[in-house]
């Protein structure tokens, strides 16, 4: 089931380094599924898929996850080892991405994650295309 489907902005307020404020203003389609409430017969391994794509045309130079994961989990309360984070990469030959997410370090409550890509197996296309269509179209 689709427990939200929405639009996440980085905050326009937010200095980012040497770039004028106005080039970024970035923003994703996130959508979030919970395989739970679908399949409730079912225990899923990562039971959360968070489904992300770019809405505007200029490119972000790093990811959803890079950019606004923490806040994403932390709204929804994620666990990120449970959490399937699959991204649309429109410039790469193969579009849909799986994150890996891996700790790198952590500062009291906060942890930071490397986060590794991977081409989207089929099996997960499988499960996420009766929830999200386009996900199979590269």
């Amino acid at each position: 089931m689709i427990v939200y489907d929405g639009i996440y902005r980085l905050p326009t307020g937010t200095n980012q380094g040497f770039k004028p404020r106005t080039q970024w203003e970035y923003a994703w389609q996130v959508r979030i599924i919970n395989l739970g409430l679908s399949h409730s017969t079912v225990e899923h391994l990562k039971s959360m898929i968070v489904v992300v794509n770019q809405t505007d045309s200029k490119s972000c130079l790093t990811s959803c996850a890079e950019s606004i994961g923490k806040k994403i989990s932390r709204d929804f309360n994620l666990v990120i080892s449970r959490v399937l984070w699959v991204e649309h990469f429109p410039n790469n030959l193969n579009q849909w991405h799986a994150a890996a997410f891996k700790p790198k370090s952590s500062f009291g409550p906060d942890i930071d994650y490397l986060i590794q890509w991977r081409p989207i197996r089929p099996k997960e296309i499988d499960i996420i295309k009766p929830f999200i269509p386009e996900v199979d179209h590269d």
